[in-house]
């Protein structure tokens, strides 16, 4: 029997289905990780004409030996997601099975990591000439505090997004950002991110630029970065992790920088500027990777080649 003859109950209850109303984007980008990686084992199981639920260890053993190709962390996730089904149905699964750990242990042998490339900064300079464009409109104002929180914070995109308001706590010195779990490795649970206030200059502090978009978006709970009407009303939603991307090309091209440059921006140019920033300035490395949230010293090698060049 293959794949398409699982009962419907299991297809209609799976896991990966569209998440409740009022998840966070970290949640929302984990369940449709989860959903692509169950269709693709689906259909490999439809290919092969093998069942995919309850699943076989030894089908499962071959699924993962077919994907030696891909990065280890991939593989990780895509049995994670094949166990989340049976569990989520009440099915056999059994992920310590030795022909299971075995197919996967050779899999992650042969899987060649992902090559990083250098990364694409935003320094310091160009973030200042991009936030003195913002203009007082709410655009502009959310703008402008969404460029200083995710270089000031070295924000991901995904944590960029999944603010809440509530997760902002402004004291006389700082500004402390509560960040929930997020779906990178080196992310573990909750998180506090303190951007110090700076009132030596306004243009660039975090609590000033806080108040301006508080006084035009006039929530006190919810997404604190929301998406803005034609009328300058802000939204209800939250912004999704590819509008960060445009409106940092946006406020990019605002501020002339070499178009050729806007076109490779995206939100992890914020975060990769801080870190080159902090290296550049003499920032401890430590000290850096305890704000950036990285646990693995690796993490923080292509920034040191760049900030010493």
């Amino acid at each position: 029997m293959n794949a398409h003859d699982a009962p419907a109950t299991v297809a209609a209850s799976a896991p990966a289905s569209d998440p409740a109303p009022g998840a966070r984007p970290q949640a929302l980008a984990t369940l449709r990780a989860y959903r692509a990686d169950w269709t693709h084992f689906a259909a490999w199981c439809e290919r092969h004409d093998v069942r995919a639920v309850p699943a076989a260890a030894a089908n499962v053993a071959a699924y993962l030996r077919s994907l030696r190709e891909y990065a280890p962390a991939t593989i990780r996730r895509r049995l994670a997601a094949i166990g989340k089904m049976h569990r989520f149905n009440n099915l056999p699964w059994k992920v310590s099975d030795p022909v299971i750990r075995a197919a996967l242990h050779e899999a992650l042998q042969a899987a060649q990591p992902p090559v990083a490339a250098e990364p694409e900064i935003l320094t310091a300079a160009q973030l200042r000439v991009m936030v003195e464009r913002c203009d007082a409109s709410a655009r502009g104002l959310r703008d402008r505090c969404l460029l200083i929180f995710g270089f000031a914070g070295a924000l991901r995109r995904s944590e960029l997004v999944g603010l809440m308001v509530e997760d902002v706590r402004v004291t006389h010195d700082a500004v402390i950002l509560h960040l929930h779990h997020g779906d990178q490795g080196d992310v573990e649970g909750a998180a506090a991110v303190t951007m110090p206030q700076r009132p030596d200059d306004p243009l660039l502090c975090p609590a000033r630029a806080f108040a301006a978009w508080q006084k035009v978006a006039h929530r006190q709970t919810g997404p604190l970065f929301r998406p803005i009407s034609k009328g300058g009303r802000a939204g209800g939603r939250a912004l999704t992790p590819f509008a960060v991307n445009r409106i940092l090309q946006r406020r990019a091209a605002l501020a002339d920088i070499d178009p050729s440059c806007v076109a490779r921006l995206s939100a992890h140019a914020l975060r990769a500027g801080y870190i080159v920033d902090a290296l550049t300035r003499g920032v401890d490395a430590q000290e850096i990777r305890r704000h950036t949230r990285h646990r693995d010293p690796r993490g923080m090698m292509a920034y040191v080649r760049i900030s010493a060049s």
